[in-house]
């Protein structure tokens, strides 16, 4: 039988695995589904239509699954997916999606959020992302692997983070940043957020081949080693030939930023179901998306 402290609350239509573990004082809605192996260690709250995979840790005080905090939601169907293996701090708040932003937060596997971390409506978390305390994170947010934010930094929405990357703590992070950087802002936001140097810790974290680690070094040096205008270095890597993976996933990325609005590549996905559904979604789930789309149409 599932270990469930007497004094938590659990409505009918919950679905608990016999082997998760619901700690003390915790509320699980209706319509909430817990995998096998997860800890809810005490006082969380799980609301609305939330999935949560295998061996998840939860801690006191996080509230998963809230409505969003956005003036444009309804009340219709929306979903928050939580794979498997993730570590959710104290105090935590994670918000379902919004009808006009593909109705679903995702977030993905082995991922840390660390205490009085926020995940608004529509973000998109991947998997090896580690979010530090006090990171907050505004709607339709991308995060790509293994992306490291430190504490009390706050993120634009429709903003995307490149894998690898690391931005710095308290940094104003209002436009995409790209892939295999350091990104952060001295003093707070007296200087300016920017590009500040390679995160050689991410590209180690990478496990990329030596050739390749090489590769990308360079291409990083030539798009960021010096202040002049990137769509010529753009043209200039992209016309010698074919690229490494990593050096054009990366050439990608920062040519979708200069055409996207503001720096913010996902702006040109506002009210519609944004790519990232059909990549990391169940087929099932993205139907039913485009079925509850169409019907408020």
């Amino acid at each position: 039988m599932v270990p469930i402290d007497v004094v938590s609350e659990i409505a009918p239509g919950a679905q608990v695995d016999d082997s998760a573990d619901v700690g003390r004082w915790c509320v699980i809605g209706p319509e909430a589904r817990i995998g096998p192996g997860t800890r809810l260690q005490s006082h969380v709250t799980l609301l609305g239509r939330t999935t949560i995979g295998r061996d998840n840790v939860i801690a006191p005080g996080s509230v998963i699954g809230g409505e969003p905090q956005d003036k444009k939601y309804r009340g219709g169907a929306a979903w928050l997916i939580i794979g498997d293996r993730n570590h959710i701090g104290r105090n935590v708040t994670i918000n379902v999606g919004t009808e006009l932003g593909g109705r679903v937060t995702y977030i993905g596997d082995d991922n840390v959020i660390d205490d009085a971390a926020h995940v608004a409506h529509d973000c998109y978390i991947t998997h090896h992302v580690h979010l530090h305390r006090k990171v907050l994170l505004a709607g339709h947010i991308v995060i790509e692997p293994g992306a490291i934010v430190e504490s009390m930094t706050g993120i634009h929405h429709f903003v995307r983070l490149g894998r690898y990357c690391r931005i710095g703590t308290r940094t104003p992070v209002r436009r995409d940043v790209p892939p295999y950087v350091h990104y952060y802002s001295h003093d707070y936001y007296w200087d300016p957020p920017m590009v500040r140097g390679i995160h050689d810790e991410g590209i180690a974290a990478a496990g990329l081949a030596p050739r390749q680690a090489a590769r990308l070094r360079d291409a990083l040096q030539t798009l960021f080693g010096h202040s002049t205008a990137m769509a010529p270095k753009l043209d200039a890597m992209e016309a010698a030939g074919e690229l490494d993976p990593e050096v054009a996933h990366l050439c990608r990325f920062c040519r979708e930023g200069l055409d996207g609005t503001y720096g913010r590549y996902r702006e040109r996905f506002r009210n519609q179901v944004p790519p990232e559904a059909e990549r990391y979604l169940p087929p099932a789930l993205v139907t039913l998306i485009r079925k509850e789309n169409d019907a408020c149409l």
